[in-house]
């Protein structure tokens, strides 16, 4: 045996529900739909995934309906998928892990549930060794994560494949490992948590997180709006090669960003990007998410200015997320400059001492402003128990 193909993918975070819409909780299922059509097209020898299955620890229903659906094809095939429990797959409480249960319907294999964890698998072409440990997070971790990784110790004299869904330096201030501290001789680093693109190398290996198959967060959107797994060849201690792939399911979701100056230079800037959001909705069959980030709005026009966005561009989107800032005309020019410059994320970064903390400060802000009250509510909720695993 020369070589075996793996797909990677991560992050699917099966049964997100963005926004509380319906419409992006079947956009997740329909990006696992469409990685595991990749995965038997391209006939792939196993499937990694790196973390974060579901979104949360009590998936809906239709979460596991769409999940054991498609993993009966990957079966049916004889393409095993291996999975690490990522931060949001792992219950703070002594209730059984949603993953228990498509690996005890023969679906998966859970890889460092409850301690470090080798193993080796059969596949079409041959032996594969997958390693991994499920994610850590708080005091310590970094520690317990070293010793972890004594214990799974280096790579195999065929094919292997470590998994982690950890935070390196290189991606992350709130890291919990750097590159180096990974062991040596894996044919392939997999890695998940980040949910967007990242590639590395330590010796002969790929280091990858290949980001999650939708965008969950604007900033994500902005800065990747495509989407991707990747599919490696892998030898010996070193990967042959390795390739993004495109998905074509995710719904679009277009960013833009407008120094207000006066009415009718605005009108021209909406009508130019209506025809892009046209276009991206005619290409992918999906109605776009529009954001738009406007500065120096001035507030005694605001409401006409949303007015005319909304009646532009709300048809057009499957959700219009705005976000504005405002000036008092009748203040000083310099005044208005500073109130318009405020970046509020790394204010409630430097007050909260914590990425997550401010992260998760911006959604809930964002999520409050949406209508009905009870959708922003519902919103609200969610985002507390993805970040906490609390009922609230």
């Amino acid at each position: 045996m020369d070589s075996i193909q793996i797909l990677h993918t991560s992050d699917t975070h099966l049964g997100h529900r963005q926004y509380g819409l319906s419409e992006r909780e079947m956009d997740v299922y329909d990006a696992f739909g469409e990685i595991v059509d990749i995965a038997i097209r391209e006939h792939v020898d196993a499937v990694i995934h790196s973390g974060d299955f579901f979104d949360s620890v009590s998936p809906p229903p239709q979460a596991y309906y769409h999940a054991i659906n498609h993993l009966r094809r990957l079966r049916e095939k004889d393409i095993p998928l291996v999975v690490v429990p990522g931060d949001h797959d792992i219950p703070k409480r002594r209730v059984l892990p949603p993953l228990l249960v498509l690996e005890r319907l023969g679906l998966l294999h859970i890889l460092g549930l409850r301690e470090p964890e080798k193993r080796d698998l059969r596949t079409s072409r041959g032996k594969l060794r997958v390693s991994g440990f499920r994610n850590i997070k708080g005091p310590g971790a970094r520690q317990q994560l070293l010793q972890a990784l004594v214990r799974l110790g280096q790579g195999s004299d065929y094919p292997s494949v470590l998994i982690l869904h950890q935070s390196l330096r290189n991606v992350s201030p709130d890291y919990e490992l750097e590159l180096g501290e990974l062991p040596k001789g894996y044919s392939y680093y997999a890695l998940g948590h980040i949910h967007v693109y990242r590639k590395y190398v330590l010796g002969e290996s790929a280091v990858i997180y290949p980001g999650s198959p939708e965008a969950l967060r604007r900033d994500e959107a902005e800065e990747q709006p495509y989407r991707y797994v990747v599919i490696a060849e892998i030898a010996r201690k070193r990967t042959v090669s390795s390739e993004r792939v495109k998905l074509n399911s995710t719904r679009p979701q277009l960013v833009y960003r407008h120094l207000y100056r006066e009415a009718n230079e605005f009108k021209t800037f909406l009508a130019s990007i209506r025809e892009e959001i046209l276009k991206a909705g005619l290409r992918s069959k999906k109605k776009p998410i529009v954001h738009i980030i406007i500065e120096n709005i001035p507030k005694r026009e605001k409401t006409t200015i949303y007015d005319t966005i909304e009646k532009l561009l709300r048809p057009h989107t499957l959700t219009l997320r705005i976000q504005a800032t405002t000036i008092d005309t009748s203040l000083p020019r310099t005044v208005q400059e500073s109130t318009s410059s405020i970046d509020h994320y790394k204010i409630l970064k430097e007050m909260l001492g914590n990425e997550d903390l401010a992260k998760l400060a911006l959604e809930l802000i964002d999520a409050l402003s949406m209508e009905p009250k009870q959708v922003a509510l519902d919103q609200a909720e969610k985002l507390l128990q993805k970040y906490f695993n609390i009922e609230v």
